[in-house]
């Protein structure tokens, strides 16, 4: 059974109807490749078959191979990974503000609305990330109080306060709504001065 011809097995990975031989033979051909721009093809057949097929978990595991074994440059595969790891509680908020951080890098593939949209988005996550790890921090130290959970509390609400401000900037920037940035920014940082580049 061969799977060389991507180009045709394109479709039916779109719809999520690649049988198991055939993803069985893209996994081997995909481990076989020498070059990286055949192991992108390969990958990219694969995630869009198991997103297809509503298969979360395997999509979760290849897109994390995608992005840190063969390319992370695409900046809407970090974003879509972003988005989908945010939606799985605080404790993915580290891999949150990494792949925003990567989508944000490679940001000016975008144009327009789209741009704005994404980018707003993105600092919004990494925001959100942020407060996650703040408030999770906030709880460790209430629990059991210790100078290194005090410590680790300013940490993250320093990290809330940096990236919330930069979300109220773009937000202000691009004119897109400024109110849950200011107001994660002023309870983070404690005075708007702050938020408002004071």
């Amino acid at each position: 059974m061969s799977c060389d011809n991507l180009v045709r097995l394109e479709p039916s990975a779109m719809m999520g109807r690649l049988t198991n031989e055939q993803i069985a033979c893209l996994e081997a051909s995909l481990a076989a490749a020498d070059k990286q721009t055949t192991k992108d093809k390969i990958s990219r057949v694969l995630m869009a078959n198991s997103w297809a097929k509503g298969d979360k978990r395997t999509w979760e595991s290849l897109v994390k191979r995608h992005l840190e074994e063969i390319d992370q440059s695409d900046p809407d595969l970090c974003y879509k990974y972003a988005l989908f790891l945010s939606k799985k509680g605080a404790g993915r908020a580290w891999g949150v503000i990494k792949w925003a951080d990567v989508s944000l890098e490679n940001r000016t593939a975008w144009v327009g609305e789209t741009y704005k949209s994404r980018v707003y988005n993105l600092y919004k996550l990494r925001a959100s990330a942020g407060q996650d790890l703040w408030k999770s921090a906030e709880e460790k130290h209430a629990a059991a109080p210790t100078d290194e959970t005090q410590s680790a509390v300013e940490e993250a609400r320093g990290r809330t306060k940096t990236y919330s401000r930069e979300w109220y900037e773009y937000a202000k920037a691009s004119g897109k709504d400024t109110t849950k940035a200011l107001q994660l920014c002023i309870s983070a940082a404690g005075t708007a001065a702050f938020c408002e580049g004071g």
